[in-house]
C-alpha cells in the first residue's frame, strides 16, 4: 500500500510564490520508506497527524511544519501511521526574500518557520479539507505580499537558470546580469541554500527523471546528450551523488513511492 498523492494549482494571486500544492495521506500500521530526491523549489510542509521519520544521515523526527530547502543530496524518509500531509512547493528566492530569513540547510535537512506559523498551522489543522487548507494558507500568503510581487535580482537570476541551465553555460548566464559572480553566489547560498552549479545539477537529474521512462531499458548515451553531461562518467558520478543510486537501478526500480515522497 502506498500513500495517496493529489496535486492543487495555486491562485493567480500567490502564484508568484507558490508553484503547486500537494497533499499526501496515508493509514497504516506497516512502515514504508524510501528517499526525497532534491527538486529546484523549496517547500513549506504541514504535517497534521503522524510525524515522518528521516533516517538518513541522521535519524531524526520531522517537526509539525518547516521549510525542506533545496538539499544537495537525497534522504531516507519512513513513515507509518496516519500520515496527514500538506506540501506548498514555493520559489526559494521569493520565500527567503518575503520571509526574511535565510534558508542555507547547512547540515540541517529542514529550516524551522518564525512562530507565526504555529497558530496558522493549528487554524489549517481544523480545516479537515484540502480545499479548505489550501484556501486558509492562500490568504496568509497573500497578506505577506498585498501588493503585487516585484522580482528582484536574484529571483530574475534564479528564472533565468531554470529556464535555461539544462543547455546554457552557467557563465552565459551570468554575462547577461550586470552583477558579478561570488555576488551571485554569496546571494544564492542565503536565497537559496545551494550554488548556482548545484542548482543546475538537480535540475538535469529530475530533467532525465521527467523524461526518462522508468522500467525500460537504460541508454547512458542518450542521459548524456538529454543532460548535457560532459560523457558517461561525468553523468553517473553526478547521478549517484544527487539521489544515491546509478541510474541503471534508479530507474529499473518501482518508483511510486520516491515519486510521491519527491513531488513528482
Amino acid at each position: 500500500m502506498f500513500p495517496e498523492a493529489e496535486y492543487f494549482q495555486p491562485g493567480d494571486d500567490i502564484s508568484w510564490l507558490v508553484r503547486r500544492f500537494e497533499v499526501i495521506s496515508y493509514n497504516s500500521d506497516k512502515g514504508i520508506k524510501d528517499k526525497f530526491v532534491p527538486r529546484e523549489d523549496a517547500s513549506i510542509v504541514f504535517h497534521f497527524g503522524n510525524l515522518p521519520q528521516i533516517l538518513t544521515p541522521v535519524v531524526q523526527m520531522l517537526p509539525h511544519f518547516f521549510i525542506a530547502p533545496l538539499c544537495p543530496t537525497a534522504n531516507s524518509i519512513t513513515i507509518s501511521g496516519q500520515l496527514d500531509c500538506l506540501v506548498a512547493s514555493c520559489k526559494p528566492t521569493v520565500l527567503s526574500r518575503i520571509l526574511g530569513i535565510s534558508i542555507k540547510a547547512g547540515s540541517s535537512l529542514y529550516i524551522p518557520l518564525p512562530k507565526v506559523f504555529h497558530q496558522l498551522w493549528k487554524e489549517m489543522k481544523t480545516g479537515e479539507t484540502p480545499e479548505n487548507r489550501i484556501k486558509t494558507i492562500s490568504a496568509f500568503f497573500k497578506s505577506l505580499s498585498p501588493y503585487k510581487y516585484v522580482p528582484d535580482e536574484t529571483d530574475i537570476i534564479y528564472d533565468s537558470i531554470l529556464q535555461k541551465g539544462i543547455n546554457t553555460p552557467l557563465s552565459d548566464i551570468i554575462s547577461e546580469m550586470e552583477v558579478s559572480e561570488r555576488t551571485i553566489q554569496r546571494r544564492f547560498r542565503d536565497r537559496l541554500g545551494v550554488s548556482p552549479k548545484m542548482l543546475i545539477r538537480i535540475m538535469r537529474i529530475n530533467y532525465l527523471w521527467d523524461t526518462i521512462s522508468s522500467g525500460g531499458r537504460i541508454d547512458y548515451q542518450d542521459l548524456v546528450f538529454l543532460g548535457n553531461y560532459f560523457d558517461q562518467t561525468h553523468l553517473i558520478k553526478d547521478f549517484k551523488s544527487i539521489t544515491g543510486e546509478t541510474p541503471d537501478s534508479f530507474f529499473k526500480r518501482n518508483l511510486s513511492l520516491v515519486k510521491i515522497l519527491s513531488g513528482k
